[in-house]
């Protein structure tokens, strides 16, 4: 899958290291864990959508964390 595929407020996470979930904003991603913004157009490596379920359990978080978060995320980005 290419970033160019996921849609704004999608998470995926990027060479199956699902630890680490990004949120897609409009000019690249958010990492979800280390608050980093990053702005590009495409990446060379896989990625993969996550469920919110997937990024709750993975961030000891609940689902409403993550639709908090890519609230947030999106507002900033």
């Amino acid at each position: 899958m290419k970033l160019s595929e996921i849609k704004t407020g999608e998470i995926f996470t990027i060479g199956e290291t699902p630890s680490y979930p990004k949120i897609r904003t409009k000019t690249g991603y958010i990492d979800m864990r280390d608050h980093i913004a990053i702005y590009c157009n495409d990446l060379r490596w896989e990625l993969r959508l996550m469920t919110k379920e997937e990024v709750a359990h993975q961030l000891d978080g609940t689902v409403q964390d993550v639709e908090d978060w890519i609230k947030v995320g999106l507002n900033i980005s």
